[in-house]
């Protein structure tokens, strides 16, 4: 009997060993469920969050393109002018140096090209601007000014150029066109745009020969009271001789034999 009672407590012994050893104390059940749970909610809230934050920065994204494109389009409508430079390859140092020979009425814009063309269909006169939408583009913005605008990238190119000459390395800048009332300008004629005359030197010499034509008008009319009197001296002059009439007086114009 007492061998009996031995064996079957060591079985029951073995058998609960087992059961502890397979599902685990009912204290390390609880544990182990807590912990699944706890990292179930810890890993959800994460996801949570990562999306959350996603949605702030698509938001905040869309909002600052929207401020670029208003912003550019407000600076299209004060323009006479915009065309793309390729920037890449230029430091920082010398952007803000070319910024800083400008004229006062011109801007230099770094936007990417979507934007830009999405700009420039929604302002009348620069749709064409779409066809200079291609690369790493600096944009050009000339107010009224545009030869001046046009000759400081001139300067800035033909700089380039002299430096690539001791150092082949040296990025010298490209243009990738332009737009100017309505029409697409291939680099070339952008470049032909140092020469043009600004709005206020038009007027100027609109003014001067205006201011002109009373001078020459009233010569010409000074001129007529003149002829006149002359004419009537003659006439005066003819009434001692009856037989002369105005024919003589006055010659008629030789006509061609």
């Amino acid at each position: 009997m007492k061998v009996s009672y031995i064996a079957g407590a060591f079985t029951a012994l073995v058998l609960v060993s087992c059961y502890d050893a397979i599902v685990g104390t009912p204290r390390q059940v609880g544990a182990s469920l807590s912990t699944t749970r706890t990292a179930s909610f810890t890993t959800g809230t994460r996801h949570n969050a990562l999306r959350s934050n996603s949605w702030v920065t698509n938001a905040l994204t869309r909002q600052k393109k929207e401020e670029t494109v208003a912003d550019l389009k407000q600076t299209l409508e004060k323009s006479s002018l915009v065309f793309g430079m390729n920037f890449n390859g230029f430091t920082v140092k010398q952007m803000e140096g070319l910024r800083k020979k400008l004229p006062e009425d011109a801007k230099i814009q770094v936007a990417m090209n979507t934007l830009m063309k999405q700009a420039g269909s929604e302002v009348e006169g620069y749709e064409a601007i779409e066809a200079a939408c291609k690369g790493d583009n600096a944009w050009w913005f000339a107010g009224e000014n545009v030869a001046s605008c046009v000759k400081a990238y001139l300067e800035f190119e033909e700089e380039c150029k002299k430096a690539a000459k001791a150092d082949p390395e040296t990025k010298v800048p490209s243009l990738s066109g332009g737009c100017m009332d309505g029409t697409f300008l291939d680099t070339e004629a952008i470049k032909a745009l140092k020469n043009l005359p600004t709005r206020t030197e038009v007027i100027a010499q609109i003014a001067g020969s205006i201011k002109a034509l009373p001078t020459k008008l009233a010569r010409s009319v000074k001129q007529v009271p003149t002829k006149v009197a002359i004419g009537v001296s003659k006439l005066a002059d003819g009434d001692d001789n009856k037989d002369l009439v105005v024919g003589d007086i006055f010659p008629k114009a030789e006509t061609e034999a």
